[in-house]
Formats: structure tokens, C-alpha cells, sequence
């Protein structure tokens, strides 16, 4: 099996709290050097894409923001595409990628709320606030079903963990836009002009990069033993990564080495 193309994670992957995994950025521009095709497929969701990659550069990477596949922005096309309002419980950066892309904004009854870390933002009123939206008919959308995420101080609790929260508290059920939903990865493949079977995803989430990959019908799921990586998480999810490497740096070294 030959990969041609690559999907990257961010976090834990690039970078690991405020600063570049050590040699990332010049393992990234390897790849470039070479030809490799990628994308970089993030659950972040306190950033907009073009706040992203001015952070990637000041950390010495160079990424066009149009590479960057987000659930802010699947969230904005899925609204669009149903002419349907939103509330957003995101943060306030994270709002550039909705009015780029025209979403009809209601912070009175909205059809859907869309939720994303909050990060230090999130109050109980905020909480409050989403629930009686929830309540009174609106629908969810998590930008993501990540848990918790390694932040610059240690775990941090991410999205996932909130839309867990409300559903228990509605009984409804959240569309989930971003890994682990498989629309994430065949939307990366499509811009790529690739197949799925020809790409590989990158990440230190065993279960929602990897294996979520996996299942979508990705080539290769390969795992990474920086950010969020534990002991054994190999062995943790199905289906388990095709392959695990210290760091991404080496990673694209193996994978350039094989390419050969």
C-alpha cells in the first residue's frame, strides 16, 4: 500500500503547548520540499483558521489558512447549506470563520447552537444560557468529539466533555462536525484529489485521529507519542494505528526514507 497523502493533527502533533514539537516545522517543510500533499485536519476550536496559522508561523511553520480543515468551518457550510441560524458558544476569534462564510447569526431563538471550547470564557450563565436553547428546540452542534486535549499547562477539558454534559441533560443526541465524524476526512481527501485509501492521518489521539481515521476508510492511521499519547494507547481503540513513532518528526523522516 502506497500513501500519497498526508492529514496532520495540530496539537500534540506540530506543536505542543506554546511552542513547535522540536524539529516539526522542518520536518513539515521536508515534506513540502518533496512534494507531499497535505492537509492539516484540526479539532481546535477557540481559533479560526487564519488565527491558526499566524500561531503555526510563530513557531516557524508556513501554512496557508486554506489548508486547514476545522469544524468552525464544516459547522458554517452544514448552516448555510440548511439556511438555518445558529448561536455561538465559542469563543470570540473562533467567530471569524462563520461571518467570512455568512452564517445568520441569532442569540435570541436560534435553530441550532453550535458549541466549542470556551475555554476560560465558559460561565455557568453560558451553560445555562445553551441548555434553555437546547430546551426549547434548538439543535446541537460540537464542533469536535475530542475529550480533553493537552494545553500548555497540562489535560485541559475540551468539547467533547460539554456535549456530554448536554446531552445527558436533554436527552438529545449532538451532530458531531470535526474527527472523530468521518465528513471531516472525505472532505480532506476531496480537496487532496485523492482517495481515502491513499492518505494517511497523523495524530496523538489514538481514538479520535487514528482509529476514527481508520474506520473512515483512510489507508494508514499513524500515532504519535507526544502531546495527549499515554502509555498503551495502541493497544486502547480499534482499530489500532498501522504504525507508532516517537514524534512526527520522525515520523516524516521513515515516511521520506520510504519514498526513496
Amino acid at each position: 500500500m502506497r500513501i500519497d497523502a498526508l492529514l496532520l493533527d495540530v496539537d500534540g502533533v506540530l506543536t505542543q503547548g506554546n511552542a513547535a514539537i522540536p524539529g516539526a516545522p522542518e520536518a513539515l517543510q521536508m515534506l513540502v520540499a518533496r512534494g507531499v500533499p497535505f492537509r492539516i485536519v484540526t479539532n481546535t476550536s477557540q481559533r479560526s483558521r487564519a488565527t491558526l496559522a499566524q500561531r503555526l508561523s510563530s513557531f516557524g511553520f508556513s501554512v496557508d489558512p486554506a489548508t486547514i480543515f476545522s469544524p468552525a468551518v464544516a459547522a458554517a457550510r452544514y448552516l448555510i447549506d440548511q439556511g438555518k441560524t445558529a448561536y455561538l458558544a465559542v469563543r470570540e476569534d473562533a467567530r471569524a470563520d462563520f461571518r467570512a462564510l455568512g452564517v445568520a447569526l441569532d442569540d435570541r431563538a436560534p435553530d441550532v447552537v453550535v458549541l466549542g471550547d470556551l475555554g476560560d470564557d465558559l460561565s455557568y450563565a453560558e451553560l445555562n444560557r445553551v441548555l434553555r436553547f437546547l430546551l426549547g428546540g434548538a439543535e446541537l452542534i460540537a464542533l469536535g468529539g475530542t475529550r480533553y486535549w493537552h494545553a500548555a499547562d497540562g489535560p485541559a477539558l475540551d468539547v467533547g466533555s460539554f456535549t456530554a454534559l448536554f446531552e445527558h441533560a436533554t436527552g438529545a443526541r449532538a451532530r458531531v462536525l470535526g474527527k472523530p465524524d468521518p465528513s471531516i476526512f472525505v472532505e480532506a481527501a476531496h480537496a487532496l484529489g485523492v482517495r481515502l485509501d491513499d492518505l494517511a492521518m497523523i495524530g496523538d489521539d489514538a481514538e479520535v485521529d487514528v482509529a476514527a481515521a481508520k474506520r473512515a476508510g483512510l489507508g494508514a492511521g499513524i500515532l504519535v507519542q507526544t502531546g495527549k499519547y499515554r502509555p498503551g494507547d495502541e493497544a486502547r481503540h480499534a482499530p489500532p494505528p498501522d504504525a507508532v513513532y516517537p514524534s512526527f518528526p520522525s515520523f516524516a523522516a521513515a515516511f521520506l526514507e520510504s519514498r526513496r
